[in-house]
């Protein structure tokens, strides 16, 4: 079960439960992009990678990993938005890029998905947002486990 595309499949299943068939509702999109935003910059400060004055404080990997999860999950919940009917394996996901460029790079391309509600800019949202967590140390068997015990 080392299957990124088995993650969204989780939640849409529980999506599925508690929505009904509806139309794209814009306004829902974007408090949830807003939404995701907020947790991408949670992540960002978690991982210390700008705060070059305070390099020798150590990265709470746990608290990383909680806000990255969180950040998952808010994504998954677009692409139920955006009626996405799979995702990409981490398997097929680049492994290497710089951090810096890796947050700039996601920030641009969740705000085409706000602006063009396109399927490839989500892809690419989600490809970005994997190789983020693998270059910060989380093992998509981490991601797994907690995504689904969430």
């Amino acid at each position: 079960m080392n299957n990124v595309s088995k993650l969204y499949e989780v939640y849409v299943n529980r999506e599925l439960q508690t929505t009904k068939n509806e139309i794209l509702n814009v306004q829902r999109l974007n408090q949830k992009i807003l939404s995701f935003l907020h947790d991408l910059a949670e992540v960002s400060q978690d991982s210390r990678c700008y705060l070059f004055w305070e390099k020798e404080e150590a990265i709470n990997h746990q608290q990383l990993l909680e806000h990255y999860i969180e950040g998952l999950t808010m994504l998954m919940s677009i692409g139920y938005e955006l009626r996405i009917d799979s995702i990409k394996n981490h398997t097929e996901i680049p492994q290497h890029q710089d951090i810096f460029s890796l947050f700039f790079k996601i920030y641009h391309s969740i705000l085409k998905v706000q602006s063009h509600y396109s399927s490839d800019d989500y892809q690419n949202t989600i490809d970005d947002y994997f190789t983020l967590g693998f270059q910060l140390g989380i093992d998509i068997n981490e991601i797994i486990e907690n995504y689904q015990n969430d």
